[in-house]
């Protein structure tokens, strides 16, 4: 008997502690609470992701740059002058 509520423990611990989902193709999705943009599987090729990703720090890293694979939790834009006009800023270099 015991076992069984082991297994159901487990069971409702695991969930509780995964995601509801609302994922899109490339498994990422919007934070309703804070606006961001973030993934939870691994990054997609540049190709299937947003032209320019605004990171938490303010940088605009566009498609190509050395950081755009590499930024996860970001709001997306449709091109570096929209990133910009929402605040954002170029990389320094």
């Amino acid at each position: 008997m015991w076992r069984l509520g082991l297994v159901v423990a487990l069971a409702f611990a695991t969930s509780a502690s995964a995601h509801s989902g609302g994922l899109n193709s490339q498994g990422c999705h919007n934070n309703r609470k804070t606006g961001d943009y973030h993934c939870h599987r691994a990054a997609a090729p540049a190709s299937q992701g947003p032209a320019v990703k605004l990171s938490r720090s303010g940088i605009c890293h566009a498609k190509g740059s050395t950081y755009y694979n590499r930024t996860y939790t970001f709001t997306a834009y449709p091109s570096l002058a929209a990133c910009q006009a929402a605040g954002g800023r170029l990389p320094r270099g």
